[in-house]
């Protein structure tokens, strides 16, 4: 127990300083290869700059999205860094877990995926690996969300969010790009592209409005971060968040 200790007070001083209580308190509780986990790394403090250099010595795959059309992102690349403006997306992926930090709707999460039961200490691990690339938040939280790998239909939006349910398990979801690609959602980056169902004289304001492709009195065609999916569905004056209606050939 010591040695857990020690690791985890090593891993980011005290911003990791809970570390050592979660430990302690889930000893014996492994991750299991059936779920996956996400943790909250708080706001972050990452500078981009120094995360794209840095990961790129490493030998990740780094891509920079354009303002437009669709992005190549190497979806089976075992080291990957999206850097889409301000938000970031790194993901690696090994024999015993995948891990991913994004942006989350309340700051930067840890997504651990592991594909064999693991144990408390691996999660150290990753947050060891974390801090070598100055790519960790500026809190840790270790508690934790549970989500299914192999859920049929997910889980449910909160109350107060009106949100198709595959947009809602896209911000939930293990990897984004490949449940888009799933579920015929188009990314581009780190962005989604949506329709907003707006009640009479709704104008969407910051932060969805330099988001905003197009509007009319009713609907808002936008291509927006995942992370505010959430915060516009529950936003007063929006009345749905979707996907875009395709034409279908007759």
């Amino acid at each position: 127990m010591s040695t857990k200790k020690g690791i985890a007070a090593s891993v980011a001083s005290a911003l990791l300083v809970g570390a050592i209580v979660w430990l302690v308190i889930g000893e014996g509780l492994p991750f299991v290869a059936s779920e996956y986990y996400v943790f909250s790394l708080g706001p972050s403090v990452v500078d981009l700059e120094t995360l794209s250099t840095t990961a790129e010595s490493e030998g990740f795959a780094v891509v920079e999205p354009a303002e437009e059309g669709a992005t190549d992102v190497p979806l089976g690349a075992d080291q990957l860094l999206v850097v889409d403006g301000s938000r970031f997306l790194l993901r690696v992926a090994d024999d015993a877990y995948t891990y991913t930090v994004r942006q989350g709707t309340d700051g930067l999460e840890l997504v651990f995926s592991p594909k064999a039961d693991q144990a408390m200490d691996a999660v150290v691990a990753v947050l060891l690996d974390l801090q070598s690339l100055n790519a960790i938040g500026g809190e840790v939280d270790f508690r934790y969300r549970t989500y299914a790998v192999d859920a049929v239909k997910g889980p449910e939006p909160p109350a107060d969010a009106r949100i198709e349910s595959n947009l809602y398990r896209l911000t939930v979801a293990e990897d984004w790009h490949a449940f888009a690609a799933a579920k015929g959602l188009t990314l581009v980056g780190l962005r989604v592209e949506v329709v907003a169902e707006l009640a009479a004289g709704v104008v969407l304001q910051d932060p969805f409005a330099p988001y905003v492709e197009s509007a009319s009195d009713s609907l808002a065609r936008l291509l927006l971060p995942i992370d505010l999916l959430v915060p516009l569905a529950s936003t007063g004056g929006v009345e749905r968040v979707r996907a875009p209606y395709e034409p279908v050939a007759p």
